[in-house]
């Protein structure tokens, strides 16, 4: 992860030079949640975890986004059952949480929380980019492929714009790109709205656009 934020900076810095620094503005940023989930362990014992979020972004002149890239370390309690899910266990000596068996899904014991079982926990959690396909959704569908569209949707657009987009095609349900198909009653007064043009879209950024963007990949240099 600090590799990729190192060359981030280092190509960010090669364009100002290039392109003369009062027309370009570098913005580092970051969000965090906490999360209720994700579900619970095969006790019925309650599964936490917290997001934190951050971004690189070059803006022009005008706001508009030249380039930015995104990533995200989710963090969770030692019972969920994820395979690459980083964990926390808590501080150590205190009480030992429910570990799950990411292969049985269920619980099979508890984890530690000596200093050294918590410190080798903290020091291999990776980010959702740097967990790649092991994050575990689709195949050429998981996290990061995602995440390389929105980062294209949202290159020429303002914040102000993105923020826009986002109250037009997001469900204020979940948070998540609307279902043309829903049958949540909120969601689908919003989807009424749309044409039919925006209704395929939205088909395409939640299933085939990851994938399209995938297969039509060209390097950046010969």
């Amino acid at each position: 992860m600090q590799k990729r934020i190192g060359i981030v900076l280092a190509i960010a810095l090669l364009l100002l030079s290039s392109a003369g620094a009062q027309d370009l503005f570098l913005g580092l940023g970051h969000a965090s949640n906490f999360r209720v989930g994700p579900g619970k362990d095969s006790t019925g014992t309650q599964v936490y975890s917290f997001n934190f979020v951050f971004s690189s972004v070059l803006f022009n002149a005008a706001g508009k986004i030249v380039d930015c890239e995104f990533d995200a370390l989710e963090v969770s309690t030692p019972n969920y059952d994820g395979a690459s899910m980083p964990h926390f266990a808590g501080w150590p000596g205190s009480p030992e949480p429910n570990f799950t068996d990411h292969v049985t899904k269920k619980v099979t014991g508890k984890a530690p929380t000596t200093p050294e079982a918590v410190s080798a926990d903290v020091n291999g959690w990776k980010t959702k980019r740097d967990r790649g396909d092991a994050y575990g959704m689709n195949p050429r569908n998981d996290w990061y492929h995602q995440m390389n569209v929105y980062e294209r949707l949202f290159i020429g657009k303002t914040v102000a714009e993105i923020d826009a987009w986002y109250a037009r095609y997001f469900s204020d349900v979940n948070g998540r790109p609307l279902n043309p198909e829903t049958t949540v009653e909120k969601d689908a007064a919003k989807v009424a709205k749309l044409d039919p043009a925006e209704k395929a879209m939205l088909v395409d950024v939640r299933s085939g656009a990851t994938k399209s963007a995938w297969e039509n990949k060209k390097p950046l240099a010969k």
